[in-house]
This record gives structure tokens, sequence and C-alpha cells, in this order.
């Protein structure tokens, strides 16, 4: 009764303390309720200012009777979840507001949360919304709040509720301090969970058929007690956690994997001991480096164990030995992971090598790099062989057509006739190649000296000694090679040239490959055998034209040796034209 009294006489003086602050009297007439706690525990206030459309019909009565009935003081607040809370303390002390700042209390929204409860925190607590307007001062609601000491022990002296429920189990969450009541005996009970009213759990414990993840959270259960002329509400936090089964394993170290560890003389060194412990309701892991020599072993100082990777299952933890600098005797030790559970321990040694290798990957890679460029040299080498070659002709081979007594540097044999010439090429002829081109780029721009039936050779004589005469007096003989050539007259030509061939080493036989063609069953065999083994030119209809063309650089490639007479435009070209022969290919 006399603490009762006691705290009316707080109420009557805290009114003038709190109007001193701004802050005017609440819609209501006197505290909402009157909570207890116990010294040392975790505990939480939950602002309950009323919803807006609710106010007229739950607090109607307990307006002032200055203001009418259609009067709503929190009516029109936009947050009633952001709010701020006042403290007039017990002793009398002016009110004040609660800030972030303050030790052992987090404001959470609406939430006031003790993480520990003492003396200092009783009182009578004051909140309202932060954003209002001033129709809105008595927006308010006051609740006081009782801290009792525990039994023989001080305030100092944290006490936490926490519960485990095992996963997919049935199991029970507790009230504190209606643990061990019987029904019977116990009262009726409101519950909130992570803050939220659960309305359908009205009594003690909450049973769970099956336990989830969403069962975790803070619990919150309140109930009356009463004494002759007044009563309380008694308020518990639980902190209920969901949790797998013990393990029955021993720790699993994750690295290091491997006995010996390759290192630098001099240089610093990090060993990390990584393991992973199973979950354990007491969990008490124990993660160390050791260090053994001969026949000594002992513990390295090191810093203290860090979790990287903590699961509802396991947990994993790191523990790191710094090196300043690898030393000769380092090399003689060995160093060990050490883990340990409640089930057993687990080790991991690692010895330190000298890292010889160094000079032999230099080696390595040096031969390795050698050997690659080697082959791309080769590579380049085999694709602009021919480029190459021209080039060196060009300033510094000798010229040898001198003193031969050969008039010219190429005999020209094609087809005279040609019926199906349109099927042979859809716009040049081998008469076109023969005649212009050929004469074109070999004469006109190399300096070369064609032989042309037509052009050279005086009519009225015999065709075939005609032929041979030409075929001695030169240096080289081109051949056009298509259907009507091989089934035609002009086979002759090159049966003459092969012959003649034989006789002289210096005459050398070049064939184009103007179209694709069968061999005809008259063809002679000496012809047969020359068209296997002598160097063969295809034709590419339009694509071989420029003369900067592949075709026309295996032509030359073929052609004889000749003096460049000094360094002209025309022999310099060949440097851009190697350089641009990849594009136009």
């Amino acid at each position: 009764m006399m603490l009762y009294l006691g705290w009316i006489f707080l109420w009557l003086v805290a009114q003038g303390r709190i109007r001193g602050l701004n802050t005017p009297d609440c819609f209501t007439e006197k505290p909402l309720r009157t909570y207890s706690a116990r010294c040392g525990e975790e505990f939480v206030l939950f602002c309950d200012l009323p919803e807006p459309q609710k106010s007229h019909f739950y607090h109607g009565s307990q307006l002032s009777p200055t203001r009418g009935s259609e009067y709503l003081p929190c009516g029109g607040s936009e947050n009633l979840s952001d709010v701020q809370w006042y403290l007039q303390p017990q002793n009398g002390d002016p009110a004040v507001e609660i800030t972030q700042n303050a030790p052992q209390v987090i404001q959470e929204k609406s939430t006031l949360h003790f993480l520990t409860t003492g003396i200092n925190h009783a009182g009578l607590y004051i909140c309202r919304p932060r954003m209002r307007s001033p129709q809105e001062n008595a927006c308010c609601v006051r609740m006081i709040l009782e801290v009792k000491p525990q039994t023989n022990m001080s305030c100092e002296s944290a006490v936490s509720h926490e519960q485990h429920l095992l996963l997919g189990s049935m199991s029970s969450i507790y009230c504190p301090g209606l643990s061990h009541q019987s029904d019977a005996q116990s009262p009726e009970v409101t519950w909130y969970q992570n803050g939220k009213l659960l309305s359908e759990k009205r009594s003690n414990p909450i049973e769970v058929d099956e336990v989830y993840d969403y069962h975790q959270g803070m619990y919150v259960c309140d109930y009356t007690q009463t004494d002759n002329s007044s009563s309380w509400t008694v308020r518990a936090v639980v902190q209920v956690k969901t949790i797998v089964k013990n393990t029955n394993l021993k720790p699993d170290i994750l690295d290091p994997i491997k006995d010996t560890l390759e290192v630098e003389l001099g240089k610093p060194l990090t060993l990390n001991c990584t393991a992973r412990f199973g979950f354990e309701i007491n969990f008490n892991p124990v993660i160390k480096w050791y260090i053994r020599d001969s026949d000594q072993e002992w513990e390295i100082e090191t810093p203290k164990g860090r979790s990287v990777k903590s699961t509802l299952k396991d947990e994993v933890i790191e523990r790191v030995v710094l090196l300043e600098k690898v030393t000769e005797s380092d090399l003689h030790k060995k160093f060990i992971c050490f883990a340990q559970n409640s089930i057993g321990n687990t080790t991991q040694s690692i010895q330190l090598k000298k890292k010889t290798g160094a000079v032999f990957l230099y080696v390595l890679l040096g031969t390795v790099t050698g050997l690659a460029g080697m082959l791309t040299t080769g590579a380049l080498f085999y694709m602009y062989w021919i480029e190459i070659v021209l080039l060196y002709r060009t300033y510094q081979s000798k010229d040898e057509t001198l003193g031969d007594q050969k008039e010219f540097d190429a005999f020209v044999s094609y087809a005279k006739w040609s019926p199906f010439e349109s099927e042979a090429s859809s716009s040049l002829s081998e008469e076109t190649l023969a005649l212009n081109l050929l004469p074109d780029v070999l004469e006109n721009k190399y300096g070369y000296t064609l032989c042309l039936l037509e052009r050279d050779v005086a009519p009225g004589g015999v065709y075939t000694e005609d032929i041979v005469s030409v075929i001695k007096k030169s240096r080289r003989g081109i051949f056009i090679l298509s259907p009507n050539y091989v089934s035609g007259p002009s086979i002759f030509e090159l049966q003459a040239a092969v012959n003649l061939a034989l006789e002289d080493q210096t005459l050398k036989l070049i064939l184009i490959k103007f179209s694709s063609f069968q061999e005809p069953e008259s063809l002679p065999h000496l012809v047969r055998r020359a068209l296997r083994v002598l160097p063969t030119v295809t034709w590419k209809g339009l694509k071989s034209v420029p003369p900067n063309s592949r075709f026309w650089t295996q032509i030359r490639y073929h052609m004889p040796v000749k003096s460049s007479r000094g360094v002209t435009w025309n022999h310099l070209r060949i440097m851009p034209w190697i350089f641009s022969l990849q594009k136009t290919q």
C-alpha cells in the first residue's frame, strides 16, 4: 500500500517537472500501467500509442474534461513508430529525454530495450511521436517501471534468460518466473515475439508442435500480480534460439592441408590454422599453434582466433601465426595446428622446406620462351618463305641469266582455241591471261622477257620445229592448264618441254592450273608424271589479277633470278607488299 502511494506521489511531482520540459499533459489522466522488472535482467517497454481510428473508442472516457469526445490527440500523427522517450526518475530529478547514447538502453522504433536493468532505470516513462502537429502535444503515454533487486545478487550481475529449441522437435517456451508453476496456478499471460503481439497465446508455456527457424527471436511475457491494494504487470524477456543437435564429430582442419610448404629464407611468412567446429550448445572451441623441435614442444603466442564463417550447423575459426623472417632453424621445426572440442582434438603438422626450384624455373621459362620464339619464327618463315626468298634475290643473289646464251626468260603456252571459254572463267580467258596479264606484270613491272608464239615467232615455219627452238632459247616454260589444253593439240608444247628439260637442267617448267580438268586417257605417260612433280600455281580468277596477289608472288618465285640493275621502285615495293599480303588474302 505504501509503495503504491509512493508512486502516486511521484506522479504528482512529475507533473510539474514534465511541464517544465514543455511536455504537456497526456490525454490519459493517470499512468496506463505499472511494470515490475528484476535488477540485472533484460527488459523492454513498448510505446502503445493509440491508432487514430481507435482513439475515440478506447480512450474517450479518459480524455481531459476540457476536451470534447470528438478530439483525437493522435489523429494526425503520420508515424507512431518513431517516438521520443522521457524518464522521470523516482528520486524526483527533472524529466530528461532518453537519447541513443544512454548506457545499456537501445531505442528500436517504438521499443525501449534495456540490455540490463538497474535501480537507476526505475521511474516514470513517457513516450510520444517525434513528428507531430501542435494540436497533438497531448498524444503521449505514461508508464511506471519498478526495478526490484535479485535475491542474493547485486544489480551489476547480469541475468539473461535464454531457451534453446531443437529444430524439427516438439518444445515449449516458458515465461521466466512462471516456469515451475502448474497450469492451475499460472495466471493469464500476454506474449510478444520480436515486438509483435501474439494474440492467440494467452497461457504459459507456449506449446510448439514442431520447431522451425521462425520460432527464433525475442519473446516478452506479461502477467499481472496484485496485493491487497494495488496491482502491477510483471514483464520478463526470454531470448529463444533454434538449434540443431550437438555434433558427434571432432573438428575438421581445413588449412593447412599439406605436410610441407616451400619457403624462401629471409622472407616473412604467414601460416593459417583454420578449423570447422560442429554445433554444440556449450560451445567452447580451442584452436592453437604448437612448435615441435626435437623432443620439445611448446605453444606459439599468436593473436586470438577469429570466426570467419558461422552457420546454424557449424562455425569456421581461424588462427594465424606470423613469422617476421624465415630462418634456417625454422626448417628443422614442425608447426602443428591444433583444434579441439568436447568430442576430441585434431592436429595437422607442417614442415617448412627451402625453395630450391627458382633457378631451374627461370631456366625452364627461358627455354620455353626461346622454343616458342623459334616456333613462331619458323611459322613466319613457312608462311612468307617465298616473299623472303624474293627479298633476298633483290639485294643479294647474282643474275643467273648472265652467260647462258638464252634469249627469253620464259616461254608461254596456252590453248590456242577455247570453244568452252565461257565455262572456264566468268570474265577472263586463258588467252587474256597469256597475252595480256602475264606480259603486263612480268615484263612491264619486273623486267622479264616472255616468248609468245603469236608475237615473237615469225609465221610460215614448221610448228613443231618452231616450238622446240623457242623452248631451247627460254629459261622457263609457263604452261596454262585447262580442259582445252590437256585434251587439245597444245599439249604437244608441254610434252616437248618435258623432254627438253630432261636434257637441259637450266630449263625449268611452271604449271598454272587455270581451271580443273580430268586427265584424258590419251595423255602421254611422261606428261602424266610431269603433272604430278612439276611446281603448280593455281589461278583463282579475279582474286589473282592484282599484281600484289599471292599468285604473282608464286610465279616470280619460280622465275629466274635477274640483276636488279640498281635499286628501283619496283624492287623496293616488295617490302610493303609483304606486310600487306595478309590483308589481300
